[in-house]
């Protein structure tokens, strides 16, 4: 008896809000460092290399990062439903962070956080095994375009009227200061060629910089208006006998 079965698999806005929302889970991981027994805030580093948690850190950051990556990708795809230039500025800045933080994450080091600048100075002026010169290059050019992805979406929000761009002028604001706070301690550590103590002030200023990523990529992901809510077939197997 002859039948015909189709299915349609397809890409839409959904799964780029979704990447964006649990990228913004998942870089806020580190709060589990309060959360764990005997787990502490008030520390240099955000958790130990070489413990359960710093290596679980590890593997969530670099997951977090193919979902920024993911989300980006999906958002230049699915993004405006016209062509709008702080718009595409911000998808392929996204995509930048989210490339920059995989590719320092899977390179040799003691740093928990890919994004961490002034761990990766550190370790490269300390000579620590396995640090290059790449991490810390890697790790500002994260910072920056995650900077740049945040206030290019505030743009065009306030373009394209977007009710929610204060909020995003908020969040911009947050993520520049945590940033400005980070590079000035990473330029000197470098400075000062290492001292082996990241210091509870690095400590703070990384968890508040991963704050301000989180809420970024959180807006992304809630925040609507730059969105296309259009479908997008990406494979339509047909089998019939």
């Amino acid at each position: 008896m002859p039948y015909s079965n189709s299915a349609t698999l397809h890409w839409d806005h959904r799964d780029g809000r979704v990447a964006a929302v649990v990228a913004a889970l998942v870089y806020s991981m580190w709060t589990l460092e309060v959360i764990l027994p005997g787990g502490t805030a008030a520390t240099g580093a955000l958790a130990d290399p070489e413990s359960v948690l710093g290596r679980v850190l590890d593997s969530a950051h670099r997951t977090a990062a193919i979902l920024v990556v993911l989300a980006a990708g999906l958002g230049l795809g699915l993004g405006a439903r016209r062509p709008r230039r702080w718009l595409t500025v911000s998808w392929w800045s996204m995509a930048v962070f989210g490339a920059a933080s995989l590719t320092a994450s899977l390179l040799p080091g003691r740093c928990v956080v890919s994004t961490d600048a002034a761990c990766t100075v550190e370790s490269m002026v300390e000579g620590v095994q396995g640090a290059t010169v790449a991490q810390p290059v890697l790790a500002v050019v994260a910072v920056l375009s995650a900077l740049l992805a945040a206030a290019a979406l505030t743009v065009d929000s306030r373009l394209a009227g977007g009710r929610a761009w204060p909020l995003l002028a908020a969040v911009t604001v947050a993520q520049a200061v945590a940033a400005v706070v980070v590079l000035v301690l990473a330029a000197l550590t470098y400075a000062a060629s290492g001292d082996g103590s990241p210091g509870v002030a690095l400590g703070l200023a990384e968890r508040a910089h991963l704050i301000t990523v989180a809420l970024w990529l959180l807006a992304v992901g809630v925040v609507p208006g730059h969105w296309k809510r259009r479908l997008s077939p990406r494979h339509t197997p047909n089998t019939s006998s």
